[in-house]
C-alpha cells in the first residue's frame, strides 16, 4: 500500500485524508498538537511539528513513505517545500513561487506587473493623507489573523501594533476598505496551462463591529463571471505564465466595486473553505485528488482538466454554507447527521466537537462548519438553505444558542432567481 505523510491536521484537512484512503492510500498526518482533531481521521497520526524539516525527513524515512503533500496550513507551505527538495519528492510548485503568493505585498507588486488589478493601498509615509476606512493587515498570514478594521487614527495606531505581532517580517499592508460583494476564483493549473473552473459570490456577518467580516454563504456560480472572465481572466493567466507555475490549484479573493473587480489574495493551495467539494461534485475536478496524484507521480492527473471544465457546473447551482459561532465553550452541535440526509448535500465537515472552545475573534476559527448543498435551480437551493439553517445548531454548556445571525435566504430570491 502506497504511503502519504500530509503536513498539518487543521479540521479543514480531513476531506484531503479522507479522500486518500478513498483511493487505497496510507494516510500519516503530523502536527505539534497532539490532541488536533483530524488526526483522529489518520490511519497513522504523528506528532512531528509541521516547521521541523529535519523531524519530517526522518519521519518519512523511517517510515518509507513515498509522497509528502502540505494540508491547508499556509505557514507550512515553506516547510512542505524543503521537504520535498530534501527527499527529491515531487513538489506543485517552486519556493520563489510560493514566496510571491504567500506575501500579500510580493503577490500585489506581481499582480501590477502583468495588469491584474489590486485594492488600493498606502503606505507608512502616507499615514496622514489616509481617508477612512481603511484595513490593516500583516503581508504574511491568512485566515483573517492580525486583521483589523479602522475608522480614524487611534484605531489606526493600535491595528498596526496588531498586524505586526502577526507577521514573520515585520511588514504590514494598510489598504482602502472595499464594501462592495466579494468574490472568489478557482484555478487548476494543469502542466503549464491555468483553468479556471469555478467563480462564487462570498457573502459575510456584518454583526460583529469593527473586526474582519467572516463569510457565512458562498453562491455558485458568481453573478459577475462575465466581468471578470471579460476583464481580468487572461490577465491573471498570462501573470501565472509569466511566473512559470506548472501545476497546482490556485484560489483568488477579490472584490467587485463599482463595476470593477479588485484581487486582494491567493491561496496557491488546497482551499481551507473547501469550496473544492461543490467543483468536484458538479464538474468531476477534484482539488485533493489531483494534488495527492501530483505528490505520487509529479503529474496532475493522465486527463486533460480543461475538457471538464465548466466554471458554470453544467446549469447547476450551489452554496457553501458557513454558520458562524460565537467565541466560548460548546456544549452541543446537533442537526448534523439529520442534514447529511437532506436532497442536495454533498457534505457536512464540522470544524469542532462538543466541549471544546472557540477562539479567535474574527478568524476563521469562528467557522462552526462547512455545509455544501447543490439544486438545479436557484429557487429549489434556497429551500436547501433554508432547511439547514432551521435544523444545524449550536448551544453551549447551559443550552443558549451561541450561532450568529445565520445567512440571509432572501439575497437567494432577491438578487439571483
Amino acid at each position: 500500500m502506497k504511503k502519504l505523510l500530509i503536513i498539518g491536521a487543521n479540521p479543514e484537512t480531513i476531506s484531503l485524508i479522507e479522500k486518500a484512503k478513498l483511493m487505497g492510500i496510507k494516510t500519516y498526518v503530523t502536527d505539534y498538537n497532539k490532541m488536533t482533531y483530524a488526526k483522529k481521521f489518520a490511519d497513522v497520526p504523528c506528532d512531528v511539528d509541521g516547521m521541523d524539516v529535519d523531524g519530517l525527513v526522518a519521519l518519512v524515512k523511517k517510515e518509507h513513505i513515498d509522497a509528502v503533500l502540505v494540508g491547508v496550513a499556509e505557514a507550512l507551505i515553506p516547510t512542505y517545500c524543503k521537504v520535498c527538495e530534501v527527499l527529491d519528492y515531487p513538489c506543485f510548485a517552486t519556493m520563489e513561487q510560493f514566496e510571491i503568493m504567500i506575501s500579500k505585498d510580493n503577490f500585489k507588486n506581481t499582480c501590477r506587473k502583468y495588469h491584474v488589478p489590486v485594492v488600493p493601498e498606502y503606505s507608512l509615509d502616507e499615514i496622514d493623507k489616509i481617508e477612512y476606512p481603511v484595513i490593516v493587515k500583516p503581508v504574511d498570514s491568512s485566515s483573517s489573523k492580525g486583521i483589523s478594521i479602522c475608522q480614524n487614527r487611534e484605531q489606526l495606531d493600535a491595528a498596526i501594533e496588531k498586524a505586526l505581532s502577526f507577521s514573520f517580517r515585520k511588514k504590514i499592508l494598510i489598504e482602502k476598505y472595499m464594501d462592495g460583494l466579494e468574490v472568489i476564483i478557482y484555478y487548476v493549473i494543469q502542466d503549464g496551462n491555468p483553468i479556471m473552473v469555478a467563480m462564487c459570490d462570498r457573502y459575510t456577518s456584518k454583526e460583529q463591529k469593527g473586526i474582519t467580516q467572516l463569510p457565512s454563504a458562498y453562491i455558485f456560480p458568481s453573478k459577475h463571471m462575465e466581468r471578470y472572465k471579460a476583464e481580468v481572466d487572461e490577465h491573471v493567466k498570462n501573470m501565472l505564465r509569466g511566473m512559470h507555475v506548472q501545476n497546482g490549484v490556485l484560489f483568488l479573493q477579490s472584490f467587485i466595486e463599482n463595476g470593477s473587480v479588485y484581487i486582494y489574495e491567493p491561496g496557491f493551495r488546497l482551499n481551507g473553505a473547501q469550496e473544492h467539494m461543490i467543483v468536484s461534485e458538479l464538474t468531476g475536478i477534484d482539488a485533493k485528488e489531483l494534488l495527492i496524484n501530483y505528490a505520487f507521480t509529479g503529474k496532475m492527473s493522465e486527463k486533460n482538466v480543461a475538457d471538464r471544465a465548466d466554471p458554470y457546473f453544467h446549469h447547476m447551482v450551489a452554496c457553501k454554507l458557513s454558520p458562524l459561532v460565537k467565541e466560548g465553550k460548546i456544549g452541543k452541535i446537533t442537526g448534523v447527521e439529520k442534514i447529511r440526509r437532506f436532497n442536495g448535500v454533498v457534505a457536512v465537515n464540522p470544524n469542532y466537537e462538543d466541549g471544546e472552545v472557540v477562539a479567535g475573534l474574527g478568524t476563521q476559527r469562528q467557522m462552526a462548519a462547512n455545509i455544501f448543498i447543490v439544486a438545479p435551480t436557484m429557487e429549489l437551493l434556497k429551500e436547501r438553505v433554508d432547511a439547514v439553517i432551521e435544523n444545524f445548531h449550536v448551544t453551549d454548556e447551559n443550552g443558549e444558542n451561541m450561532l450568529l445571525k445565520p445567512f440571509d435566504t432572501k439575497i437567494i430570491e432577491k438578487e439571483y432567481c
